[in-house]
């Protein structure tokens, strides 16, 4: 691509952070290749927390370049931002300096605002979806032909429901399965069982047993080795809200006479999940249960721009909350 190709405006959004995070990329890669590392300058929230600097944006979108090279601007986490910030943001991109590219970066769907203001400015609006897990079994299956070994469609399904629908994650167990397996070998829900480290169940359970048993230093102690080993909050709030959701479902069955195993069957998740969860709950209150799920259902509104905590800090508020409720 020539410079002359590039245009001045680009919105990023979806739920694919290993796309976004490679364009991401690519785009450093251009903006240092066309002016060196101060040709561009990045606007994302700090440590993770809040929004990114919707006032500083709109003070370097007009600024003269000292250099004759493209100036770039990138804004990741466009997605946290208010109304007010939207608006102001959204009205400073109708008339943009002719040597700036500015790419807005949303972790999320884009805010409906930011993607009209793009339109009107003739800028590109990219969007990377992260694959449902319902459609990621068959592509695992094709994945490991291609590395040599036969994955089972029914191992293939465990795996995207014990450690989610990231591809990046599931490449990467594809890749450690292949080694194990050998050229030709098989892998199976059996050797699953054996040797797959279940990190989105232990994390979504730990978490979930440390709220039951009013343990809040647990909980952040979890919470925090889980971040600081790189999962993702909004991760861990998915995966820990649907669990407990089918949790309460399940319990509440339970308490009304339901048979185990018409319970087990009632929650449209694999056999052995689903006996592990209702398993789990032999000792536990459903007021208990209903209580951790809206704290949940609280921390999700949070990290979607509900609140001006950031990610980290919203989780911590949820998990003392919880476990003191």
């Amino acid at each position: 691509m020539s410079s002359e190709e590039v245009r001045s405006l680009y919105l990023i959004a979806g739920t694919d952070g290993a796309k976004i995070d490679a364009t991401r990329a690519r785009l450093r890669a251009r903006a240092e290749g066309d002016g060196g590392a101060a040709a561009l300058q990045v606007f994302e929230p700090s440590e993770g927390r809040g929004a990114p600097d919707h006032e500083a944006l709109l003070a370097a979108i007009p600024a003269m370049s000292l250099t004759e090279s493209r100036r770039y601007l990138l804004i990741d986490g466009v997605e946290r931002w208010r109304d007010r910030q939207l608006k102001a943001v959204a009205a400073a991109l109708d008339d943009l300096p002719p040597d700036l590219t500015v790419v807005l970066i949303a972790r999320a769907k884009a805010p409906a605002k930011l993607a009209r203001a793009v339109k009107a400015a003739k800028g590109e609006i990219h969007t990377f979806e992260a694959p449902k897990a319902r459609d990621m079994p068959p592509v695992l299956v094709g994945d490991a032909k291609r590395l040599g070994f036969r994955l089972e469609p029914a191992a293939a399904r465990v795996l995207v429901e014990r450690m989610g629908a990231n591809p990046v994650r599931l490449g990467h167990e594809l890749e450690r399965l292949a080694l194990w397996a050998g050229e030709n070998g098989e892998v199976t829900t059996a050797d699953l069982d054996a040797m797959v480290a279940d990190t989105s169940e232990a994390a979504v359970w730990a978490l979930s047993d440390a709220l039951l048993e009013r343990d809040p230093a647990r909980a952040l102690d979890v919470a925090e080795r889980l971040i600081s080993q790189g999962e993702n909050v909004t991760g861990l709030i998915y995966g820990l809200a649907s669990r407990l959701r089918k949790a309460c479902t399940a319990l509440a069955q339970l308490e009304d006479g339901v048979p185990p195993k018409q319970v087990e069957s009632s929650l449209g998740m694999h056999p052995y999940a689903a006996r592990q969860l209702v398993g789990r709950l032999r000792e536990t209150e459903l007021g208990e249960l209903r209580g951790a799920a809206a704290a949940l259902a609280d921390l999700e509104v949070w990290c979607r721009g509900g609140a001006d905590y950031g990610d980290e800090l919203a989780l911590t508020l949820t998990l003392l909350r919880s476990a003191a409720s």
